[in-house]
C-alpha cells in the first residue's frame, strides 16, 4: 500500500533526533567518528547499507546514524517485533522525523515461483523492481542494486562483520534483515532500502540465511526510496545523533565496516 509523507522541519526534526535515545546512551562519554570515512559498506544493527562513490565521511555517518537510530528506536524502545508491518510503519515515522522523505514507501507480502531463488537474490530483485518503479534517473543510481550485491558478497568474507550480520537478523524460525543502497545526486541523499523478513519456518536458521530457497516459505518485504537534502546534515546534527545512540552502538558501527 502506498503512502505519502511530508517532511519535517528542522527543529522539530533536532528536537526529535534528541528524543530518540536509545537505552544506555544518556550520561555516557561520546567517541567522535572520523569524517574523512570511505567505507563501501557497513553492518548497521540488522542492515547491510553499501555506499555510491563520492559522498561524503559526513553524509555516510549521517544515514549510518538515522537507520541505527530508528531501527533500535522501533525495536528496543518502542518494543515493537520486528518483520511486520507494525514495526515498518514505525520505522518509516522515524525516519521522516530525522529528514528522510519516501519518494514511495510499502509493505507487501512477496512470494516466488521459482525453485531456487534465494532469500539473497529474491532481495536484490526487489530493489532493482523498486529503483525501476520510482521517477529517478542517471547512471549512479542505476548501479544501486549491484551496490548491494556487491557488499554481499564483501560481506560473506569478512567473518566478523557476517557473525555480526547473521546474530542480528536472526529471529525465531525465521530470519529479518535491511538491505540498502545510497548515493547522493543534485545535493540530495538517496536511499533505496528493502526489509525483507519471514516467520514460523519449520526448520532452524541456518548459516547463511540469505542462502535459503525463498520459494519455500512465506515472506514479507518493506520497499521504500527515500531521499535527504544534504543541507540539513552538519555537525550540531551529527553530535546530537551520536549523542542519542551513545558509544557502544557506534563502535560497533565503526567496527563492522565492509
Amino acid at each position: 500500500m502506498e503512502r505519502h509523507h511530508k517532511r519535517i522541519n528542522s527543529t522539530k526534526r533536532r528536537k526529535l533526533i534528541a528524543a530518540y535515545t536509545l537505552p544506555g546512551a544518556r550520561g555516557q562519554q561520546v567517541v567522535a567518528e572520523p569524517v574523512d570515512d570511505d567505507s563501501n559498506a557497513a553492518v548497521v544493527n540488522n542492515g547491510v547499507i553499501s555506499f555510491a562513490e563520492g559522498l561524503s565521511g559526513i553524509n555516510r555517518e549521517y544515514i549510518r546514524k538515522s537507520y541505527l537510530l530508528a531501527s533500535s528506536y522501533v525495536s528496543d524502545v518502542l518494543n515493537i517485533q520486528r518483520g511486520g508491518q507494525a514495526w515498518y510503519d514505525e520505522f518509516i515515522k522515524v525516519m521522516i522525523s530525522l529528514g528522510w522523505l519516501p519518494v514511495r514507501s510499502r509493505f507487501e507480502r512477496v512470494s516466488s515461483t521459482s525453485k531456487g531463488l534465494t532469500v539473497q537474490l529474491a532481495a536484490l530483485n526487489i530493489i532493482a523492481t523498486l529503483w525501476a518503479s520510482t521517477s529517478l534517473a542517471g547512471p549512479l543510481l542505476a548501479a544501486l542494486p549491484k551496490l548491494a550485491a556487491d557488499a554481499l558478497e564483501a560481506l560473506k568474507r569478512q567473518p566478523a562483520s557476517f557473525e555480526l550480520f547473521k546474530r542480528n537478523s536472526t529471529v525465531h524460525q525465521g530470519g529479518d534483515f535491511g538491505l540498502a543502497s545510497c548515493a547522493e545526486t543534485d545535493g540530495e541523499l538517496m536511499m533505496v532500502l528493502v526489509t525483507y523478513s519471514t516467520q514460523g519456518v519449520s526448520k532452524q536458521v541456518g548459516l547463511p540465511f540469505l542462502e535459503w530457497d525463498s520459494s519455500s516459505f512465506e515472506a514479507f518485504s518493506g520497499q521504500t526510496c527515500l531521499v535527504l537534502n544534504t543541507s540539513v546534515v552538519n555537525e550540531k546534527t551529527i553530535r546530537l545523533m551520536r549523542e542519542s545512540a551513545g558509544d557502544k552502538v557506534q563502535l560497533a558501527i565503526a567496527k563492522y565496516r565492509i
